[in-house]
């Protein structure tokens, strides 16, 4: 009983609830001119950047390795899919070619993830960050060579057909739709997962060498497997995501996952806040809607759409980010717990006070009168 009336698992229920209804809320009366088909492709990619933003955090966030390269892990788990979907002919339709491929992209991406983590264990900080680059800088050009492009497609990249709404739904969702269900349900497990996780001896092993690699190999953690682990861990999560982005978006080049982008992705979990998986929410929301976000900065600044904030968006996120780390070094979901701790402190205190406090005693009240 006292679970159903848990604040957080309510909250958890009516945020699922939330997401699984989405795509029809558009059609309600009350949110009619709020919400329109636009926002349900936004929720689509929200789910994409969630499965790919929660994997890299795990990897920073929890096990704190940097990866400047992580885009190059969701481009190739892109790659393997579009291969797979493009050779089989697949039109489209979610069925067990399809599932295969998103399934077999992520897979492969995490063992190339976890085999990368090898000789990635005698780099940190810095020099892994460097590493890590220079993988998604090389990708591009491994993409567009004569002996591979037959299959990626070179230059030009992979078209995929328009995916199509399976035959049993027909006409009960629209393809916005059913592509937004078929990102978001993945993107709902893979989340519990990593909480389940991050909440395990796996987990706990992941902070420990974060916070102290020799204070976690003096308790017994195994720091070579954990760490090759994590890269896995986060590769496949990233894979899963490109795996999903191409069947929904239907074209893959070299120059969509770009440094750029690896860049883009990091900047986002700082300001979601690292460690944390209401910070990779946090960090999928502000991804998805980042131009909306500068659109709504350019209007509330005076000036703002004359000197064109809209179109300075690196600025803006930059200018963001020092802020954070200034300001907000644990990104949204770690000011709002501080917020909360912070809170709940005041409560705590003024409870004690109320309990140890009882006034003077009746000797000394005596005694203060002589």
């Amino acid at each position: 009983m006292q679970l159903f009336l848990n604040r957080r698992f309510i909250f958890l229920v009516l945020a699922i609830a939330i997401l699984l209804l989405f795509p029809y809320m558009y059609t309600f009366p009350f949110f009619d001119g709020f919400l329109d088909s636009f926002r349900v492709f936004q929720g689509m990619r929200f789910a994409l950047w969630l499965i790919i933003l929660m994997g890299l955090n795990l990897l920073t966030g929890y096990n704190g390795q940097i990866s400047l390269g992580h885009a190059a892990f969701v481009a190739i788990g892109a790659y393997i899919a579009a291969i797979l979907m493009d050779d089989v002919n697949i039109q489209g339709d979610f069925s067990m070619p399809v599932v295969a491929a998103i399934l077999l992209g992520g897979l492969i991406t995490g063992l190339i993830g976890f085999l990368i983590g090898i000789p990635a264990l005698r780099l940190s900080g810095p020099y892994l960050a460097i590493a890590t680059l220079a993988i998604v800088i090389v990708l591009p050009q491994v993409v567009k060579h004569h002996l591979v492009e037959e299959w990626t497609g070179g230059v030009m990249g992979i078209s995929l057909s328009s995916p199509a709404t399976p035959e049993a739904i027909g006409d009960r969702m629209t393809r916005d739709q059913w592509l937004y269900y078929a990102c978001m349900v993945p993107a709902i497990i893979m989340t519990a997962m990593a909480w389940s996780l991050t909440r395990s001896r796996i987990g706990r092993a992941f902070i420990a060498i974060r916070d102290s690699e020799i204070g976690a190999q003096q308790m017994g953690v195994n720091v070579s497997l954990y760490k090759m682990t994590a890269f896995g861990l986060s590769a496949l999560y990233a894979g899963t995501g490109g795996a999903l982005y191409i069947f929904a978006e239907g074209y893959l080049g070299p120059a969509s996952f770009d440094i750029l982008l690896s860049l883009t992705m990091l900047v986002m979990i700082v300001l979601g806040g690292l460690g944390s998986i209401t910070g990779s929410i946090f960090a999928a929301v502000i991804m998805t809607m980042r131009n909306d976000l500068t659109d709504w900065i350019a209007g509330i600044i005076p000036a703002g759409e004359q000197i064109g904030i809209e179109y300075s968006r690196g600025a803006l996120f930059g200018t963001l980010l020092i802020l954070t780390v200034i300001f907000t070094p644990r990104g949204v979901a770690g000011s709002i717990e501080h917020m909360k701790e912070a809170h709940l402190g005041e409560k705590l205190q003024a409870l004690f006070s109320r309990l140890t406090f009882r006034g003077p005693v009746k000797g000394a009240r005596e005694k203060e009168e002589i």
